[in-house]
């Protein structure tokens, strides 16, 4: 959560702390905020919860990545070693 949006959530809270305790019975809107309010820290929490689950998934990502290039790079290495040792012995002079 950034800081403006810290902030931003502190007003909310600020100004539900400054609703009266008994709304009028003839003010629905106060219950409607409020609810609005509620609604919006919901969201905000199931916010939070997805980015986190987002964060996991790029770091499985990048973990993935990196396996991939270290693979890759193994694989090459064993088929240099492969093609070494396929190579045909160089002709000299023969052998006595």
């Amino acid at each position: 959560m950034t800081a403006e949006s810290a902030a931003d959530a502190g007003e909310i809270k600020v100004q539900r702390s400054r609703e009266p305790e008994s709304a009028a019975p003839d003010s629905p809107r106060v219950p409607a905020v409020t609810q609005a309010i509620e609604q919006v820290n919901q969201v905000i929490e199931e916010l939070k919860r997805a980015l986190d689950e987002m964060e996991e998934v790029l770091e499985t990502l990048e973990f993935a990545e990196r396996q991939k290039i270290d693979d890759e790079r193994e694989i090459d290495s064993l088929q240099r070693a492969l093609r070494r040792l396929h190579r045909p012995a160089p002709s000299g002079p023969p052998r006595q």
